[in-house]
């Protein structure tokens, strides 16, 4: 056998072995929701702050009861994607909100917010407050039915906010430590859990959360109370969760909703159904996605690079990585772990930092061009990674003049982002793929999946 056919047998191998370690997860668990749910990302916009969000609605069904879950902090919405579905799909307009960002367009922009733990709270309290507001403003919501709740630092606000709002049907709080310090009980329905391995709020701290909260103090496992007159109280502890864990847990999930439902005089089907994928799971299906992805892209320009036609090699090397990652990221990373998908309503975003993108690139090819012995592989690696960390670097710098936002985590996620196309343009570096077509195809990548990584504009 010629070794040429042997790399080709090679990566057919890898190609196949990748792509059913991607599919299998797909075909043997499908994903939640499909038509008997709607989700849409939105945008929670108030005075000077923005959240991101997830609004889940079961489809065609009017006058909805609804339940705001905050997400933990930091976190995005589509973690705790296993809720909004499960409560959907019994019956629940579902919004989870994940980070907010303030607008200070006025003020030079600090690396990150610090205040004092007093306004932290207020101000978060003012935020979960918006959230109720917005979701009981939606015409497909029956206002007067309403539970409140969330996870860690979500759960934090909720406590805070079903105090302002004490018409709220009930309050589901998972691993929230930080209850207001009140002397008054808080009247409602109250689910209070955490998981039996969480080393951050284990089940003691919930027990003297529950003390806090009622003057009651009610053991792991323990109901006292009653629906009927809004003084339910139970806790709940997940067997082997973590904190982490808990955002994607199928008992949590399901206590959650059953203790929804019946805060809002409606008793929870015999059997509710929580599919749900491990975050591992979804990880390890994307890496074997991605490489699918690698493999198939060096097959196909291998196959290529034999011919004379140019223009088909630098068309398939544009496009096809790219159209591959959007299939690969979209019902794993996107879906379960964090939205990379873009968002129509955000396109004012997306026309600036693909201006960026785009004269960065224009500005630096003209000067490479007028440089010599830059033919090597190493070097076009190294300008094509030059590229692309220059037009993240100045999108991060323009996006600064439209929200605050903490830098330090957004630089992370875009060198995880950056380190992710490293493979193509070693692919592009190996076949000799010309500079404009590499660089289309690496600032498609940026102008598609990039902005989703910067906080929205307003």
């Amino acid at each position: 056998m010629e070794r040429s056919q042997g790399v080709t047998i090679g990566l057919v191998i890898i190609v196949a072995i990748a792509g059913a370690g991607w599919l299998y997860p797909l075909v043997a668990s499908p994903d939640p929701g499909g038509e008997d749910v709607e989700v849409t990302r939105v945008f929670v916009g108030v005075e000077d702050r923005i959240t991101e969000a997830a609004l889940y609605l079961p489809a065609e069904k009017p006058a909805v009861p609804g339940i705001v879950f905050g997400a933990g902090s930091g976190s995005e919405p589509a973690l705790y994607s296993g809720y909004g579905d499960a409560l959907a799909r019994n019956g629940f307009a579902v919004l989870v909100p994940g980070p907010t960002y303030e607008l200070e367009p006025e003020r030079p922009i600090p690396w990150m917010i610090v205040r004092d733990d007093e306004e932290i709270w207020d101000r978060g309290t003012e935020n979960y407050l918006h959230w109720i507001e917005y979701l009981q403003a939606h015409p497909r919501v029956d206002a007067t039915r309403l539970v409140i709740g969330g996870h860690s630092g979500g759960a934090n606000g909720a406590y805070r906010a079903a105090y302002e709002r004490p018409d709220v049907d009930g309050l589901v709080a998972i691993a929230g430590r930080f209850p207001p310090e009140r002397t008054d009980p808080l009247r409602t329905n109250i689910l209070l859990a955490t998981g039996s391995d969480d080393t951050l709020v284990p089940p003691s701290d919930v027990v003297a959360v529950s003390k806090e909260l009622t003057s009651r103090e009610v053991s792991p496992g323990e109901f006292v109370g009653s629906f009927e007159d809004g003084t339910a109280l139970e806790i709940f502890v997940a067997a082997g969760e973590t904190h982490l864990s808990e955002s994607r847990s199928p008992p949590l999930i399901q206590k959650t909703t059953e203790f929804a439902l019946r805060s809002v005089g409606t008793d929870p089907s015999a059997a509710i159904s929580t599919p749900t994928r491990p975050v591992d799971t979804v990880l390890s299906q994307f890496i074997a996605g991605h490489i699918f992805v690698i493999g198939l892209t060096a097959l196909v320009l291998r196959e290529l690079s034999g011919q004379s036609t140019a223009a088909w090699r630098a068309y398939l090397g544009t496009f096809l990585p790219v159209v591959g990652f959007a299939i690969v990221v979209t019902p794993t990373i996107s879906r379960h772990v964090y939205h990379l998908w873009p968002s129509p309503s955000q396109l004012p975003k997306y026309a600036v930092i693909g201006g960026v993108v785009v004269l960065v690139g224009w500005v630096l090819h003209r000067i490479l061009a007028a440089l010599p012995g830059l033919d090597s592989r190493v070097a076009t690696i190294a300008s094509d990674c030059g590229f692309l960390a220059l037009a993240v670097l100045s999108a991060l710098l323009v996006s600064t003049q439209f929200v605050t936002f903490q830098l330090v985590t957004t630089v992370v996620l875009s060198a995880v982002f950056l380190g992710l196309l490293v493979p193509f343009s070693v692919l592009f570096a190996v076949f000799e793929i010309e500079r404009v077509s590499r660089w289309v195809c690496l600032g498609c990548f940026l102008l598609v999946f990039y902005p989703e990584l910067v906080p929205p504009y307003l």
